[in-house]
């Protein structure tokens, strides 16, 4: 007598068997966090490092763009570039995880979904570490306001576009290798038609034709880190605008549940293809 196994397909989430493998997941995260800087000099002061070095050329490039020198410029351009960080180490981590992880995608059984999954950990301690100076130096520079309550809700949508997006490049990264060369472009790309080192407001004032200006605020992560600026800093820093807050959201929504449906579709065939 013959045992078949099948694999069926899935279309959502199996959330009841993602909490069996919890500890396959956390066991993942944390060795994230212990191999990122392993046998580095700086350890996770390279967490301080980069944004700090990034912030230092944007914010020199945005003060000879809008003529602005002062402190508030460099602290605008600090809190675009410490969230920033966050956005794209999630896509770029999420997007390389089952490559990264081909040895182990083979061997056992479990739900392929835990690998992207497991690099938002990594990721957030990451971002806290540089999140928490900024977050001093605001406090003692100018202090904060109260929207910051909402901070948390912008930090999660965030994470769930991120994600989205890296569920997409994690599937096509197995399937085609150039997609490594290309992700790190269209990175770059999305960091430009951001409103990281400069401000939504002072790019749509610069001398562009109307339908790029149309375009640009089209950008669903234009909307989602000028939310932040304002959570940080307040009106001086960036302005909401619900309707097109709302249109992010609901892209969003759309983009992570074509993503999971997406990633699931290919679940069973990755192990082919690795």
């Amino acid at each position: 007598m013959k045992t078949v196994i099948t694999s069926e397909d899935k279309s959502f989430i199996n959330f009841k068997e993602l909490q069996g493998f919890f500890g396959l997941l956390k066991y993942l995260s944390l060795r994230d966090i212990l191999v990122r800087y392993k046998q580095t000099w700086m350890g996770f002061a390279w967490s301080i490092v980069r944004p700090l070095i990034n912030i230092f050329i944007f914010g020199t490039l945005s003060m000879l763009i809008i003529k602005n020198s002062s402190i508030e410029n460099f602290v605008r351009v600090g809190c675009g570039i410490i969230f920033w960080q966050l956005i794209s180490t999630v896509i770029s981590d999420s997007s390389n995880s089952l490559s990264a992880n081909a040895n182990i995608l083979t061997k056992v059984y479990f739900p392929k979904l835990i690998l992207p999954l497991s690099t938002l950990f990594p990721c957030l301690v990451d971002f806290l570490i540089s999140f928490i100076l900024f977050f001093i130096c605001v406090l003692f520079y100018q202090g904060i306001s109260w929207h910051i309550i909402f901070l948390p809700l912008i930090i999660l949508h965030s994470i769930i576009f991120s994600l989205g997006i890296g569920l997409i490049f994690s599937v096509a990264s197995v399937k085609y290798r150039d997609v490594k060369f290309i992700l790190p472009f269209i990175i770059q790309i999305l960091f430009y038609a951001s409103p990281v080192f400069l401000s939504s407001s002072d790019v749509l004032q610069l001398n562009i034709p109307e339908w790029l200006k149309i375009v640009y605020q089209l950008n669903p992560l234009l909307h989602i880190i000028d939310a932040y600026k304002f959570c940080m800093l307040g009106n001086n820093a960036a302005h909401i605008n619900l309707v097109y807050y709302a249109g992010s959201i609901f892209v969003t929504l759309i983009l992570c549940f074509l993503a999971v449906r997406y990633f699931l579709k290919f679940e069973k065939t990755f192990a082919d293809y690795i």
